[in-house]
């Protein structure tokens, strides 16, 4: 196994501790590292039978079980040449192993043997598998609303372990001032290129909307974390490379991802892979643990195309360039796409079990209030009420459209993912304002290639933030992750919404 190495100074790590848990399918390891003595904390999910130990390098089981199977073959030979007669039997078995002897002498065996030590070498090297600790180590930051008008924000430096707990200032006006700053930014940027969706957005429209987003990152750093110094080194002293943000519901709104702890300083998503947890009550189902192969993805675009006004020409487009991209490859990437007319249909397709779930067109009114996705008809559907009864829930469900998260008075944003993950999904994409139809397009191919590449569900993200930053004025800074940043598609392997109808940027 590959040494761990400090993520604060790059010394060597010891490992201190290790546990497993079997209902849980989890192994907990505690490190420390040799130079600056800090101590951190991982969490790797372990499906296999058989404990860590029994199934670490260095301890391969096959020659042991060769070795036992031989000496009992032997024996059980010995003894039954012993009880054969030995003037008729055991003779003519004496010279038939005698004659074979001088058979297998020749060169022709040796090559052969060779051969079949060679393949027996290789399987034992696959069967065996190896515990794989990270190395990144996923740190946890809680945002809690406190009355009366406090805010909490605990700093975790493992996922069990408290590093830091402060207790802040709130200020309500302020959170809703750069949530209305933030919407009104991406319903500016929506409309920079036209109804056409082209993307041709000239340097000053770019580096104005660049400024006004660090700016608002300001705010979320200074003003709403109360200015605290102490709270910003404990966010930015986080070990690794990945963040989990658990944010209540009241305060999903905000684009915590865009908070600069420090003037100067970078985005919080550039610094880290940055997803969201739900901060909930209620149980959310373990996430399914993909075991290699394949990764098909259900592919629903442009579903209105026909009817006048309501074609997303950026939505066929993306559609051609997903279709494009398994098509270079297609031993990890098979997309599915079809254009279900009712919740009917949709929910027949996601009886066959898909590992994602894309979206791509327009969002409206659902039974009443709640927010759904445009199908064929004209009908919206939430996706979340389809995933019920024996229907599989996919790994990931990407709702690339125009507030596919939105927020309304008394609502919250984070209702579809709490759905969806209530449902079993392990990891929701989506959006939080207004959407520009091109730049929505390029994140996804982005965000895809990233994934087909081994990278985890952060990284992809942060992958696909990095293709768009200084190309696109918002469309990188609106996507928000829920779910664990960690959890890998593809490799060596897991509400209530405004009523008015919307879309992506071509409604």
């Amino acid at each position: 196994m590959k040494r761990e190495r400090c993520p604060k100074c790059g010394g060597r790590l010891d490992v201190e501790g290790e546990s497993w848990s079997r209902a849980e399918g989890t192994v907990e390891r505690s490190f420390r590292c040799r130079a600056c003595g800090e101590r951190f904390g991982a969490s790797v999910r372990w499906t296999h039978p058989g404990s860590p130990s029994e199934r670490t390098p260095g301890k391969r089981r096959f020659p042991a079980l060769v070795l036992a199977w031989l000496f009992l073959a032997l024996t059980v030979l010995w003894v039954v040449l012993r009880s054969l007669d030995y003037g008729s039997v055991r003779v003519a078995v004496y010279g038939a192993l005698a004659r074979g002897t001088e058979t297998f002498l020749h060169p022709a065996w040796a090559v052969l043997l060779l051969g079949l030590a060679t393949v027996l070498f290789i399987v034992s090297r696959k069967r065996s598998v190896p515990l794989a600790v990270p190395a990144v180590v996923a740190p946890a930051v809680q945002f809690r609303a406190e009355p009366p008008g406090m805010i909490s924000v605990v700093v975790a430096g493992s996922r069990d372990a408290v590093a830091s707990d402060s207790v802040l200032d709130r200020n309500p006006l302020e959170e809703e001032r750069i949530v209305a700053a933030f919407h009104a930014l991406a319903e500016r940027s929506a409309s920079f290129a036209g109804a056409d969706g082209s993307g041709s957005f000239s340097r000053a429209q770019i580096d104005d909307a660049q400024r006004e987003l660090y700016a608002l990152g300001l705010a979320i750093g200074s003003t709403l974390l109360g200015g605290s110094t102490e709270v910003a080194d404990a966010l930015l002293d986080l070990p690794g490379d990945h963040l989990q943000l658990g944010v209540q519901a009241e305060l999903s709104g905000i684009p915590w991802e865009l908070m600069v702890a420090r003037s100067g300083g970078e985005f919080l998503w550039q610094r880290f892979s940055v997803t969201r947890q739900l901060r909930d009550t209620a149980a959310v189902r373990p996430a399914a643990v993909r075991r290699g192969g394949r990764c098909r993805l259900l592919l629903l675009a442009n579903l209105e195309a026909g009817v006048p006004g309501r074609e997303l020409p950026a939505a066929e487009r993306e559609a051609v360039d997903l279709l494009e991209l398994s098509a270079t490859k297609p031993d990890l990437l098979r997309v599915v796409r079809k254009s279900p007319r009712s919740a009917g249909e949709l929910r027949q397709l996601l009886g066959e079990g898909f590992d994602v779930l894309h979206f791509a067109g327009h969002t409206g009114a659902a039974g009443g209030l709640e927010r759904g996705w445009v199908l064929g008809d004209g009908t919206a559907v939430s996706p979340a009420q389809l995933l019920s009864d024996g229907v599989p829930a996919p790994t990931i469900v990407f709702a690339n459209a125009c507030s596919s998260n939105p927020s309304s008075r008394g609502e919250s944003v984070a209702d579809a993912a709490r759905a969806l993950m209530l449902a079993g999904v392990p990891a929701y994409l989506c959006t939080l304002a207004e959407l520009h139809d091109a730049g929505s397009g390029d994140f996804s191919v982005a965000f895809y290639k990233a994934l087909l590449g081994g990278a985890t569900l952060g990284a992809a993200v942060t992958a696909a933030r990095t293709a768009l930053l200084g190309r696109h004025p918002v469309t990188w800074a609106n996507y928000v992750l829920y779910g664990d940043p960690a959890l890998a598609l593809c490799g060596t392997f897991s509400a209530h919404f405004p009523a008015k109808n919307s879309g992506r940027s071509g409604d």
